[in-house]
């Protein structure tokens, strides 16, 4: 009795047990949502968390992201939410479309997929809205992961944006991507890092040694002067006064504006063959050049920092002509040659600026170029001149690139050749005359070229090492209609310029008073006492110490304001 009563308790429980299970298989096998060949094959294993690399790669990061924010829709492999990769899902979970899911009627806390799926974001015709890393690093930070828009990290972007690179075989692990870097990187290249630049340094170091050599050598064409010499030789008079031919009293300040502004006009020959004057090309191309091209790098720097080196060269020997009364007629038209020099250099400084075209050169296009619309009367006439149309676009870039190739370097070229040729024609570097009776020592020319090579050695050297040690700024490309925020600034030799603004009227502390302290300058040897004859050849002569309190005043006035620029 009691075995019957056991077996009628089974049997219901047993065809019960095998009614769900029929039951159940139905329901999932009947899901037209799903490929039928999911519920026929087991699921295979999901994949667990992605293993600690140490030290691990930006990639190996991004991996880690990966694992954690993007492959449930993205497959683990970047193969996107295919049939095979839902497959390793829970099986009430295949079909992410379904209700209480991803579909039109997903929860709140929940998101709609669109109903192609997640794409595949490797293998072949993946990701083919991108073209570089940035388009691709960008879109992420801004619009990913899609059930949390925007909630990652800057750094992490860039991590992910290296590891699907690594997923289509294109990435580089010896290679950290940054906005500074990733316009460069082509999303469907592999990425080919050039090797070291210390064989082109060496090399270049070497021939600036050989170089000094042999016009040294050159320069011993004696005690005693002859007519022939080499270029450097002519551009200096047959002799120069003993005591003025001394490095405390020249500075070496000619020579090596000579220098740096034969070393701007051969790397800037060579970064022509990179760069694209488009608002699209632009900082890209200067990202290829300086991440991809072998020595672009060590190139743009060696421009970047001539250029700078100029203007400071250039300050100091308006400086020392100041200091010594060396504009006194007959050289007061070469003082206001040399002043309209020191104002294009600057100009061509600030084209050259303009034209990385990223987002380091926004205060310069937008706040720079509107002071131009406060000139009363002609303002907007002029801007629109410089810029090209009503706002900053590709016509400024094209405008401001043949300025800075054609017409500033033109002009730049013809009045160095005219201030070198009054050198010449005013009889060289500024001295007293001799007493009656006596005989003023003289040199050769060739001795003061040795002590200017000197100069240029240790120029050199300087430079060499700034462009190995410290980077020209480089920033991500610029966004059209960004906004003018964080500590955008002006560059560093329109600081002063910028720090005058928060005075008051734009135009009045942006053009009005520029404009003034350069006409001042050029008036010095015009209005003020010169020194006097006797006095020349020398250091803070009392003829002209008006001129040297005004001028140095407004040197000094501009460098506390670049100063105090620099430190805000």
């Amino acid at each position: 009795m009691r075995s019957r009563f056991r077996i009628y308790l089974i049997v219901p429980a047993v065809l019960v047990l095998m009614g769900g299970l029929f039951l159940f298989s139905g329901t999932v096998g009947a899901s037209p949502s799903i490929d039928q060949n999911l519920s026929s094959t087991p699921a295979p294993d999901r994949p667990g968390p992605v293993p600690t690399i140490y030290p691990p790669s930006q990639a190996d990061n991004g991996a880690q992201v990966y694992w954690g924010m993007c492959q449930d829709c993205h497959g683990n492999e970047g193969q996107g939410l295919d049939a095979s990769w839902r497959s390793t899902f829970a099986p009430e979970s295949h079909d992410c479309w379904g209700s209480g899911c991803h579909g039109e009627d997903a929860p709140d806390n929940s998101f709609v997929l669109p109903e192609a799926g997640a794409p595949a974001l490797a293998g072949p015709g993946a990701l083919p809205r991108f073209s570089t890393a940035f388009e691709l690093g960008t879109y992420i930070h801004e619009s990913m992961p899609f059930f949390s828009t925007g909630s990652l990290s800057e750094d992490q972007a860039w991590e992910l944006t290296a590891h699907i690179l690594h997923l289509n075989d294109k990435g580089n692990p010896e290679l950290t991507l940054t906005g500074t870097n990733s316009a460069a990187i082509l999303v469907h290249q592999h990425v080919n890092l050039p090797g070291t630049e210390l064989p082109g340094i060496l090399i270049l170091s070497l021939f600036l040694v050989i170089g000094a050599v042999y016009i040294s050598q050159l320069s011993k064409e004696g005690t005693v002067e002859t007519r022939r010499g080499n270029f450097f030789h002519h551009l200096h008079p047959a002799t120069i006064p003993e005591a003025q031919s001394k490095f405390s009293f020249t500075l070496g300040a000619g020579g090596l504006a000579i220098f740096f502004s034969l070393v701007l006009l051969i790397t800037g020959a060579l970064e022509m063959y990179y760069y694209l004057p488009t608002p699209d090309g632009a900082a890209e191309s200067i990202q290829i050049l300086t991440s991809l091209v072998p020595y672009g790098n060590l190139i743009r720097n060696l421009h970047y920092w001539s250029a700078q080196l100029l203007v400071i060269t250039m300050m100091v020997h308006l400086a020392r002509v100041i200091l010594t009364g060396a504009y006194a007629p007959p050289r007061r038209f070469n003082f206001i040659l040399g002043l309209i020099l020191l104002v294009l250099i600057l100009l061509l400084d600030f084209t050259g600026y303009v034209l990385r075209w990223d987002e380091g050169i926004r205060w310069a296009l937008v706040v720079g170029t509107n002071l131009l619309k406060t000139i009363p009367g002609v303002g907007e006439g002029f801007y629109q001149f410089v810029i090209g149309g009503a706002e900053p676009g590709a016509p400024t870039l094209i405008r401001f690139y043949a300025w800075h190739i054609f017409g500033l370097t033109l002009a730049v070229a013809g009045i160095t050749v005219w201030h070198i040729f009054k050198v010449r024609r005013d009889g060289g570097i500024s001295a007293s005359p001799p007493e009656r009776g006596e005989k003023t020592k003289r040199v050769p020319r060739a001795e003061l070229v040795s002590k200017e090579v000197i100069a240029m050695i240790i120029a050199g050297v300087v430079l060499l090492l700034l462009s190995v040690f410290v980077p020209a700024p480089i920033d991500q490309p610029l966004l059209e209609n960004g906004a003018l925020v964080g500590d955008s600034r002006a560059p560093w030799f329109f600081l002063w310029i910028q720090e005058t603004l928060q005075y008051g009227n734009p135009f009045l502390w942006g053009v009005a008073l520029p404009l003034a302290a350069v006409i001042l300058l050029g008036l010095l040897p015009y209005v003020l006492p010169n020194a006097k004859k006797e006095e020349l050849g020398r250091w803070l002569p009392s003829g002209n110490r008006l001129g040297q309190i005004v001028g140095i005043t407004i040197i000094a006035i501009i460098f506390l304001l670049t100063l105090l620029g620099w430190l805000s």
